[in-house]
């Protein structure tokens, strides 16, 4: 006998015809609701902050930044002092007799970066970094290196000697009013490279646990035999192919989040007059030889501005450039700072700022809000301040 067999449909035809109208209307909700929002990163500091870090799940890399702050070079001395140190650290952590080999082992990545204020050293690392390696390597890196501290001076100054042959360089590095200073380069390493003056920022895609034993200061050890070396005189003051004006000022202390607002919202302003300027002088006068260069350099104490003009035009900058800034300037500078704050690129150079000030480890979500009451008025006022400080001094080229 032959089977019959029956089919029932899975969905009637009235539930056929509310689901065609339904499902665009579901379809619509979920792509204005948009993917799911990722967490808010957030950064973390020890009670001291020395130690300041964010995790980023998206990172692979586990991000170590080792900041020691020292003095500015305002002059071509204290320069080749710093250029010095700056020179036997990199040997100290590279040749394989010295910290190379361990550094190898660890699987660690370092590069050194030299500024005005402080040094720094960046690592990398495929593991999360440990209270004991951590502790090791600063109190192994404030030993100095075994080196021919002669030949490292002689090639130190040979290279700034050829920097120093560019007249801008010159300028932002002058003479000091004592160029035959001796050095005790041995002295001068230990004392800024001592562990407990280091300050920290990490970043991984885990949370990392330091601590403040990593700043624990290297068992007593011999103390260093005096080594004064006396560096050549520099060079004669270089030829400058144009009019060149050096002015330079003093940022205050950076105490408060306020301060830090301040300082970040300065710096974008004065940019835009000096650019409105340049660009009308240029247009009236396209033959007319003139343009500037502006560095902002963070220091423990606030900072440092070193603006270059080039050219005979240019108006006296204290008394001008305060009433040059206009409202929009403020707003446009306000923009511009919130978004370079968005997303985690370049995070943990925000980050090295928050350590180096010490401050709140949530001054980066407050910095909005701080950016939006300061005013015009406000503004000019605190430029005039730092344009008219004892500091406050100018040099040009030629003389």
């Amino acid at each position: 006998m032959e089977s019959k067999s029956r089919r029932s449909a899975l969905l009637s035809r009235g539930q056929l015809r509310l689901l065609i109208w339904v499902l665009p209307v579901v379809i619509l909700l979920l792509s204005l609701l948009g993917p799911e929002s990722q967490p808010e990163a957030v950064i973390s500091a020890d009670s001291d902050r020395r130690i300041y870090q964010q995790v980023i799940p998206q990172q692979t890399l586990f991000r170590l930044h080792l900041i020691a702050p020292h003095p500015p070079a305002l002059d071509a001395s204290t320069q080749l002092r710093q250029r010095l140190i700056t020179q036997a650290c990199i040997m100290r952590l590279q040749k394989p007799d010295e910290l190379g080999d361990w550094l190898s082992a660890q699987g660690w990545e370092v590069q050194v970066q030299s500024n005005a204020g402080y040094r720094l050293l960046q690592l990398k690392s495929g593991r999360p970094f440990a209270d004991s390696d951590v502790r090791q390597l600063l109190q192994q890196l404030q030993t100095p290196p075994t080196v021919d501290w002669s030949a490292l001076l002689q090639r130190t100054q040979a290279e700034q000697y050829m920097m120093r042959q560019n007249a801008e360089v010159w300028l932002a590095s002058p003479p000091s009013s004592n160029e035959h200073l001796s050095l005790d380069p041995l002295a001068d390493y230990a004392r800024q490279l001592q562990p407990s003056d280091w300050r920290i920022t990490l970043t991984g895609p885990e949370y990392q646990s330091l601590s403040s034993v990593i700043f624990d200061p290297a068992p007593s050890s011999a103390p260093f035999e005096d080594l004064m070396l006396s560096p050549k005189p520099l060079p004669v003051t270089p030829a400058a192919n144009a009019q060149l004006q050096l002015h330079r000022w003093t940022l205050p202390q950076v105490k408060s989040i306020q301060d830090f607002a301040q300082l970040l919202l300065g710096r974008e302003l004065v940019v835009q007059p000096l650019s409105r300027w340049l660009k009308q002088q240029l247009a009236d006068a396209p033959a007319h030889q003139a343009g500037y260069s502006l560095r902002w350099e963070a220091t423990q104490s606030g900072g440092l501005v070193t603006l270059l003009l080039q050219g005979e035009q240019w108006p006296e900058i204290p008394a001008w450039l305060p009433q040059q800034l206009q409202p929009e300037n403020v707003e446009t500078a306000r923009q511009t700072l919130l978004k370079q704050l968005e997303g985690n690129t370049g995070q943990q150079q925000w980050m090295d700022l928050l350590a180096l000030y010490q401050l709140p480890p949530d001054s980066l979500q407050r910095l909005p809000t701080q950016l939006e009451v300061l005013e015009l008025s406000a503004m000019q006022q605190w430029l005039q301040s730092q344009l008219l400080s004892d500091y406050y001094h100018t040099l040009s080229l030629p003389h």
